[in-house]
């Protein structure tokens, strides 16, 4: 399971987002909120964060997405109980927040919106090293419920990828063939460029699951920041363009010894 969190500045806008009708939005869970609207949410939340005006950014935008298989399969009551069990970990106390259900994307995944600031005015949430403290949160919730971690997830992903890496890279004569070779596998061999002296030169490459994929003109700037897939050296450190170049030239070369009979 993922999680994610960071302080931010809040808006109305970023409430109504959270609820929007093309999310699939469901409202599962309100701590110490009465509000039944977005706005009205977004309202009694700022009231409580005016009372300190000292800081900057009041509110935390967390993100907790378990695996597919788990998150399926869930009932309202389930993620209300992983919203609560999460808040909880986090120290949020008697401060206001509130779980949104996300089911529009391949995995369904909780929005959940906190005051930094407790009906006193105190800051009693920090945000130092915030980021880290979500994700190792979410780690000891998948470990509590007997589901696979978010680092065990992804060693199992790139264990895959470069098990058909190594299947494909012997038979490719081109990168082009590779890349091909690796589309029918369910992956995307995506070279990366540099500009260097007015050229552009390969830099390196990542390898992302058919599943996950969008192009660059379809990501949003958020979708860039938070890229899909492995680079090459995440899937083995020796991994890397020039070694696969190396593989794809020897490739060459035996083809052209073997038809002339060496």
């Amino acid at each position: 399971m993922i999680g994610k969190a960071k302080s931010v500045k809040g808006s109305l806008s970023g409430a109504l987002y959270k609820e929007r009708e093309d999310k699939q939005a469901e409202i599962i869970y309100q701590h110490n909120m009465i509000g039944e609207t977005p706005k009205e949410r977004w309202e009694e939340m700022k009231e409580v964060a005016d009372i300190n005006q000292r800081m900057e950014k009041p509110f935390l935008e967390n993100v907790i997405s378990p695996e597919k298989s788990k998150g399926d399969n869930l009932s309202k009551e389930e993620w209300e109980k992983l919203s609560k069990d999460y808040a909880e970990k986090m120290n949020f106390g008697d401060n206001q927040w509130y779980a949104v259900l996300h089911k529009n994307t391949d995995e369904k995944h909780l929005h959940i919106f906190a005051n930094r600031v407790d009906f006193s005015g105190k800051n009693t949430i920090p945000d130092n090293f915030i980021g880290e403290k979500s994700g190792k949160v979410a780690e000891q919730l998948a470990k509590e419920r007997g589901w696979e971690t978010a680092k065990e997830i992804a060693q199992g992903k790139k264990a895959e990828i470069k098990n058909v890496l190594e299947e494909c890279i012997p038979k490719s004569k081109s990168l082009s063939e590779l890349q091909d070779k690796m589309h029918s596998k369910g992956y995307v061999l995506e070279l990366n460029y540099q500009n260097k002296g007015g050229e552009q030169k390969l830099n390196g490459a990542r390898v992302i699951p058919i599943s996950e994929y969008k192009s660059k003109e379809e990501l949003s700037k958020r979708e860039q920041l938070a890229k899909k897939g492995f680079k090459l050296s995440d899937i083995d450190r020796k991994l890397n363009i020039n070694s696969i170049n190396a593989e794809i030239s020897k490739n060459i070369i035996k083809t052209q010894n073997y038809g002339r009979g060496i």
